[in-house]
């Protein structure tokens, strides 16, 4: 069992309901992931074949490419489509309830500004309701010189329901103590990654000479609405805003790469939430670690100098013109006060 000192406005995670075995989803709950056996060798080729086809990157030193970042919604919708095509009989093996709301290719180029920050994934349902779910599938073994996935174990207990890209994480000042207890999770090819998005996590350097290739695949409870946080980030007296958006937000949405930091341009606002969930000192942190018997791995060098080369387009060729290529439109809002979630 994770053992907190305090729960924030008497939130904590809840147990996914998607999972068919209920072993594995009470794993996922109390400890935030598992590495599955999940893809045969004839899966793992035709999900090659599709990454062969689409993408061309060559990037001298390395960086991060995700097709969701791509201006071409056309080649971000054929991949999501060809990928669910493939895994939907897997998915269907053991999960239930459930729709897959995004399939992306997730690239590693060989380099060294290909180390990715430690972070938490954004919101992406209401998390006093649901959970959120990812599988992380990588197409080639990994290792400790290919840009391996690094995880904190039970970490989704131990902040807020809510996260987004415009407001930094409760953990943002004290990257260096966390650095410290990420630990890798090396894997053989067709194993599988599923994982709770909250638990802080990263990636490591890729070193390797090639590109590690891997697939992140998003699975929520099929009743689920797609759920955004977007917070002032010029005032941080300001509250968090909640938007609902349409199940295919992430395949639509035109600009991630070049404005992921701006208020929502589509969907429905919600509600507004005080941000009074307080940044978390070093001490803290170690002691929640120390109060669920996790332990420093220290594998990873300092935070220090961090420079993650992002590349938007699968021919590696970013689009700068596109930084500003559009004023925000106002978004439609329902008519509402605070919701009373803090009463729960």
């Amino acid at each position: 069992m994770v053992t907190l000192k305090k729960q924030h406005s008497d939130w904590k995670p809840l147990k996914n309901k998607v999972f068919k075995d209920a072993k594995l989803a009470e794993k996922i709950h109390q400890e935030g992931y598992a590495v599955l056996p999940l893809l045969s060798d004839e899966i793992v080729e035709q999900l090659k074949a599709i990454y062969a086809r689409e993408h061309s990157l060559n990037v001298e030193n390395g960086g991060m490419f995700y097709s969701v970042y791509s201006t071409d919604n056309e080649y971000r919708m054929r991949v999501h489509q060809e990928i669910k095509d493939v895994l939907t009989p897997i998915l269907n093996e053991h999960f239930q309830d459930y729709k897959n709301v995004i399939n992306s290719f997730v690239i590693k180029a060989s380099g060294k500004e290909s180390e990715f920050y430690v972070h938490q994934d954004t919101t992406a349902v209401d998390e006093f309701t649901y959970s959120p779910l990812s599988l992380w599938i990588p197409l080639q073994e990994i290792d400790a010189t290919n840009g391996a996935l690094t995880v904190i174990e039970k970490t989704h207990w131990f902040f807020s329901p809510y996260r987004g890209v415009s407001f930094a994480f409760p953990f943002s000042k004290i990257v260096n103590t966390v650095r410290k207890y990420l630990k890798p999770v090396y894997m053989k090819s067709g194993e599988v990654l599923v994982f709770d998005p909250r638990v802080i996590h990263n990636s490591m350097q890729n070193s390797s000479g090639n590109d590690r290739i891997a697939i992140i695949c998003g699975v929520s409870n099929k009743d689920a609405e797609f759920i955004t946080c977007y917070k002032d980030p010029a005032d941080e007296k300001s509250p968090i805003e909640r938007y609902k958006h349409e199940d295919d937000y992430l395949l639509k949405y035109q600009n991630f790469f070049y404005d992921c930091h701006i208020r929502p341009t589509s969907g429905t606002k919600l509600d507004e939430i005080p941000d009074i969930f307080p940044a978390m000192l070093s001490e803290e942190f170690e002691e929640l670690c120390a109060m669920n018997n996790i332990t420093p791995v220290n594998i990873l060098d300092e935070e220090s100098n961090i420079q993650c080369n992002m590349i938007a387009e699968p021919d590696g060729i970013n689009k700068p013109e596109l930084v500003e290529s559009h004023i925000p439109e106002p978004v439609p809002q329902k008519k509402m006060g605070i919701l009373s979630w803090f009463k729960k």
